[in-house]
């Protein structure tokens, strides 16, 4: 059995992107260290079955929290 994945999807540079995470967790945390390097634009996180699991300003609390702001 596989493990699930996560996709953290973002906007870099024009293009929308994704990179696959293990975790929500995981996901959540590479999005708020792109966003504070100013890399990319957060999306959000879809989860395993395809929904989306984390977006908007749930997404954007979440990415504050994580960075201490």
């Amino acid at each position: 059995m596989s493990e699930p994945i996560y996709r953290a999807r973002y906007w870099r540079y024009f293009s929308e992107c994704e990179e696959e995470c293990d975790t929500l967790d995981e996901a959540v945390a590479f999005l708020a260290n792109g966003w504070e390097r100013s890399e990319l634009s957060a999306v959000e996180v879809v989860g395993p079955d395809g929904s989306v699991a984390l977006g908007g300003d749930e997404l954007q609390q979440r990415m504050m929290t994580l960075l201490g702001a």
